[in-house]
């Protein structure tokens, strides 16, 4: 079966006066008709970028290569006009920044209905703005679609993103930190939604969070990004409760009902080029040949799980797991 959407070797570079930062490096990635896929990592890691320029709203100082396949149609060589209707129709994106994503002179409810493309009439659309609300906890719903977005809340706001995203019923979406600064309930109820619009609709849905939590409880598989790469995916339960990449055991051991055990020293420079694995200066489990050769994305026997590290080399006739010599850490 095709994939909802095919991204392969997708690579995201800005110029700026300081020098080149390669803000996503060769990123591969498949998404299904109904299938909810996370992406996980540090600030700076690449996701949100990666996320933008699906839907071509990446500024245009981004140089971008590769491609990325929408229903089998490629999207970076789309004309703008096109483009743009499949943004407002077939791909919908919740941005992060609820404070600078919503109009500010257009009330709630306008900008909730406009997302709603099916032929309902004005009445069916504010009450279909209206429900959305309701289920995403918000107090007097019918009251908050004649307000404007400095009535809000940002807990507010970051709702009313969510209802926009999911109000069109679109075949992709793209969802960028959807619980970002909500409670707990709130959270869970956001979380509710998203699955619901995957099942309901055969949505193929794309979450971009630092909360491992809720990519856990949420995503049906995950991908975990660092600088600029993906360097483990795989189904949501293994990845979480086996992970390969040295990285990825740090973001786990880091979660605070794991211990919050900080992942040592700062993450790779997206300015700086470099020869070898990004993860060496961080990894306790380093190789001799990390500092020389960038691992390739492997591909584990028997498992729907990649990894970028030669721990995971089969073809060098290592054991998964299990290093062929390890140099000393400054941490060790």
């Amino acid at each position: 079966m095709e994939p909802m959407l095919s991204i392969e070797q997708l690579t995201v570079t800005f110029y700026t006066p300081k020098g080149k930062v390669k803000a996503v490096d060769g990123a591969s990635l498949t998404l299904h008709k109904g299938q909810i896929i996370g992406l996980i990592g540090e600030t700076g890691s690449g996701k949100s970028v990666l996320g933008l320029s699906i839907p071509g709203l990446l500024p245009g100082t981004a140089e971008v290569s590769g491609t990325i396949r929408f229903k089998g149609q490629e999207l970076l060589t789309l004309k703008k006009d096109s483009l743009r209707k499949l943004r407002g129709t077939e791909i919908a994106f919740v941005p992060q920044n609820p404070a600078t994503s919503l109009n500010p002179v257009m009330r709630i409810g306008l900008q909730i209905t406009e997302a709603i493309k099916a032929p309902f009439s004005r009445k069916q659309k504010r009450e279909h703005a209206a429900r959305l609300l309701e289920e995403l906890n918000m107090p007097k719903p019918w009251d908050t679609l004649r307000q404007y977005p400095f009535q809000l809340s940002g807990g507010m706001k970051q709702r009313v993103l969510a209802a926009i995203g999911v109000a069109g019923q679109p075949s992709l979406l793209i969802a960028d930190e959807p619980t970002k600064g909500l409670d707990a309930l709130v959270r869970d109820q956001v979380v509710g939604l998203i699955r619901r619009v995957a099942t309901h609709t055969g949505a193929a849905i794309l979450v971009i969070t630092h909360d491992l939590y809720v990519a856990r409880s949420l995503c049906d598989a995950i991908g975990v990004m660092y600088a600029g790469e993906i360097v483990e995916s795989g189904p949501t339960e293994q990845l979480f409760t086996q992970p390969k990449h040295p990285y990825t055991s740090g973001l786990i051991r880091s979660m605070p009902g794991k211990g919050m055990i900080p992942i040592p020293g700062v993450s790779h420079s997206l300015m700086e080029e470099h020869r070898g694995c990004k993860f060496l200066l961080r990894c306790s489990q380093r190789l001799g040949e990390c500092e020389w050769n960038p691992p390739e994305l492997y591909a584990l026997q028997d498992q729907d799980r990649k990894v970028r590290c030669f721990l995971h080399d089969s073809s060098r006739g290592r054991e998964q797991g299990v290093p062929e010599r390890l140099v000393a850490t400054a941490d060790a």
